[in-house]
């Protein structure tokens, strides 16, 4: 029985990473109806209201700890810096080449602040893994042939800045775990993150979004029900069941499936210098993972 549970939960865990590599088409496909402090506005409200019923589901309390609340707070804070820099990303450049980047830069960028700020042993593995990974983001960015203006327009430089701000929530998110339980940590974080949203976004015609179709609709579920709210859920569901490591090598999926559901949906093609920028920076988080 607890054999076909975890075979159940791993075909979930699948899906899941599934829908994180689809995530970068929906959100590039949103950049066309939308700005990006919209498209963060309505993603975490959906994700917010989604989320609701989980807590209700799990009987968890509504109430935020003293002790948890300035996790949550700075974690809602760059979450929305994350979303930002997603939603203009892929506005501006390509899907494929976001999803690939931010995965595997962001890994990276964590291990290396958590030398800086938690003052973190780095093993040899480890930096070959950063030399590995970064070696692989700047083949992706065409690092030889570009400048500030080219990083801009293409996108690059927003990507470079999301899985930055993502290793901040991987820091506090981690330095928070025996504060607040992982679900009511969640729905705060996204809802805190909303109300960043809102002043982000209070000049934009926030209703105009009404006005669309089932297309930007059935996206924008996806980024937020699907993503947001049972992706998380499932991958920490399955960090505590099946352990963090087996959890996070399923990881390694979403670059692929990013390119893949951009070449296949929005028919972007795949350069040598992202193939193999790809298989670096997977490398690279690998052994950063590898016990």
């Amino acid at each position: 029985m607890r054999s076909l549970l975890q075979f159940k939960l791993q075909i979930a865990l699948m899906f899941a990473m599934a829908v994180w590599g689809l995530s970068w088409t929906n959100a590039k496909i949103l950049g066309v109806y939308t700005s990006p402090p919209l498209s963060m506005f309505w993603r975490f409200f959906l994700a917010t209201i989604c989320f609701i019923p989980i807590m209700k589901w799990t009987n968890h309390s509504f109430k935020i700890p003293q002790s948890a609340f300035k996790f949550v707070f700075l974690n809602g804070f760059f979450m929305t810096v994350y979303n930002y820099f997603y939603f203009r990303g892929t506005q501006l450049g390509f899907a494929g080449a976001g999803g690939v980047i931010v995965t595997t830069l962001n890994p990276i960028f964590t291990s290396l602040l958590a030398v800086v700020i938690l003052k973190d042993l780095l093993k040899s593995k480890d930096i070959l893994g950063a030399f590995l990974g970064l070696t692989g983001g700047a083949l992706i960015i065409k690092i030889w042939s570009v400048n500030y203006g080219d990083l801009v327009q293409n996108g690059n430089i927003h990507f470079l800045l999301a899985a930055l701000s993502w290793a901040f929530v991987t820091l506090i998110t981690t330095s928070s775990k025996d504060k607040l339980h992982f679900i009511p940590y969640s729905f705060w974080s996204i809802t805190i993150a909303g109300l960043f949203s809102f002043f982000i976004s209070v000049n934009e015609p926030l209703f105009s979004v009404f006005n669309y179709g089932w297309n930007f609709w059935l996206n924008l579920f996806i980024l937020s029900a699907g993503a947001m709210v049972f992706g998380t859920t499932i991958y920490f569901l399955a960090a505590v069941r099946l352990g963090s490591r087996k959890a996070s090598a399923y990881i390694f999926s979403v670059p692929v499936t990013a390119m893949g559901f951009s070449m296949v949906i929005l028919g972007e093609s795949l350069d040598w210098n992202t193939a193999l920028g790809s298989v670096l920076a997977i490398s690279g988080v690998y052994l950063i993972n590898k016990s």
